[in-house]
């Protein structure tokens, strides 16, 4: 290491005043940052959360059991190959908010010819931590006018996390590791990356963009969780994926959102599920991927029939026949709504449920407010998936019974 650099790292700290200690927008930290988005793989591998997406012979995305993680293997897998988790949910940026990624995991090896990656990223636009061949970097993947950015091992401008910088810690990429990401976007900020040692955040490198790109240096940072691998020749390795967090420092208080609405109207069968409406997001938004936010805010059902009818909030209800979506608002609104078809088979999870009696001269109405963690979403692909698309179904008790039902939410942008 030369001597400008050795006192580069010396006097970094205390003359920028630029520690782990300081967020994003250089505000100390503090114990209270607000929850964004966090998983563990305790049970399996959250698919719920997160989307696998393998290609190639010998590729395999397994849980595992005993250690509580996601591993992800080649067997002799074939150039082209991968394997990647990666969450369904775009996690919010606020800006003014230091946007913060912790990431747990081990590359495990280095084989040549295949790139590891554990990131804030959905492979176009992010920041991730890659490894190939020995050689570790972090990249800041951008479809902007400036490109991608990457730093080499031994090009990082805080700390080389060699045995050399101000941390004196030489990482280790057989051993377990806690990656921190932290941004203030801006689409014109910093990106800062490095490392949780034994508590204590280590900043290694940083990319500043202000006063320096004529353009934004990320297209969006609604970004979801991304770790896997590809290859560009025949391979055998593994990698595991423990944990993420997202959070946000300041911020996340009440987003605020833009409301919308959907109503439905229909007749609950005698003893037979009958759909009454159903809304996803539409692929598209003003010519862009849609990677809205949908939060349910309510649900309101009205039985003006005879009858008493049972209610089920579903997700993933195949919906047959006249299976038509009209966008909610063509020109504002990323959602779009269903009252028509019909339902075949079972949904895949009904998430909340209730009864609503009904007598000739007494109607009943509800009001449900509906907490979930279930995100509806497009896929990686931004293509419509049926646990991304949500239905009220309704079944008539001892009659058939008309019923008025709506949906309230907030589309976060």
């Amino acid at each position: 290491m030369n001597q400008e650099f050795a006192i580069q790292q010396k006097i970094w700290p205390v003359y920028f005043g630029d520690t782990g200690n300081i967020d994003a927008f250089g505000r100390l930290r503090t114990s209270s940052p607000e929850h964004a988005f966090d998983s563990q793989f305790t049970y399996d591998l959250l698919p719920l959360i997160y989307e696998p997406l393998t290609n190639g012979a010998g590729v395999a995305i397994a849980h595992d059991t005993t250690n509580r993680l996601a591993q992800l293997s080649f067997a002799a897998s074939p150039n082209g190959s991968y394997a990647i988790l990666q969450s369904f949910e775009h996690v919010r940026y606020q800006p003014g908010r230091s946007h913060t990624i912790f990431l747990t995991f081990n590359f495990i090896s280095s084989p040549a010819n295949c790139a590891k990656f554990v990131g804030y990223s959905d492979g176009l636009n992010g920041i991730e931590l890659r490894i190939n061949g020995g050689v570790a970097q972090f990249a800041v993947l951008s479809g902007t006018t400036p490109g991608n950015q990457t730093a080499a091992q031994n090009a990082w401008n805080i700390d080389r996390m060699d045995g050399t910088g101000p941390s004196g810690v030489t990482l280790d990429w057989t051993k377990c590791q806690i990656l921190v990401i932290d941004l203030q976007a801006l689409y014109t900020g910093r990106v800062r990356c490095g490392f949780d040692i034994d508590g204590r955040i280590w900043p290694a490198h940083e990319f500043c963009h202000c006063n320096d790109l004529a353009f934004p240096y990320i297209q969006s940072a609604n970004l979801p969780i991304r770790a896997g691998m590809a290859c560009t020749d025949t391979t055998t390795t593994t990698m595991r994926f423990i944990c993420a967090s997202v959070a946000s420092e300041g911020g996340q208080t009440d987003v605020g959102g833009f409301a919308f609405t959907a109503a439905g109207a229909g007749t609950a069968g005698n003893g037979a599920r009958t759909h009454i409406l159903s809304v996803r997001p539409i692929t598209t938004f003003a010519a862009l991927a849609n990677r809205m936010k949908f939060v349910l805010e309510s649900v309101e059902a009205l039985v003006t029939g005879n009858s008493p009818v049972y209610l089920e909030l579903c997700l993933g209800q195949a919906i047959s026949g006249a299976t038509g979506f009209t966008a909610v608002n063509a020109t504002y609104s990323g959602f779009e709504f269903n009252t028509a078809g019909t339902i075949s088979g079972s949904p895949a999870i009904v998430i909340a449920s209730g009864y609503l009696s009904a007598t000739a001269t007494t109607r009943q109405a509800i009001s449900r407010l509906v907490s979930n963690r279930y995100p509806i979403t497009l896929d990686a692909a931004g293509a419509v998936r049926a646990l991304g698309t949500m239905s009220l179904i309704a079944t008539g008790l001892g009659g058939n019974s008309a019923m008025n039902c709506a949906f309230n939410w907030r589309e976060i942008r």
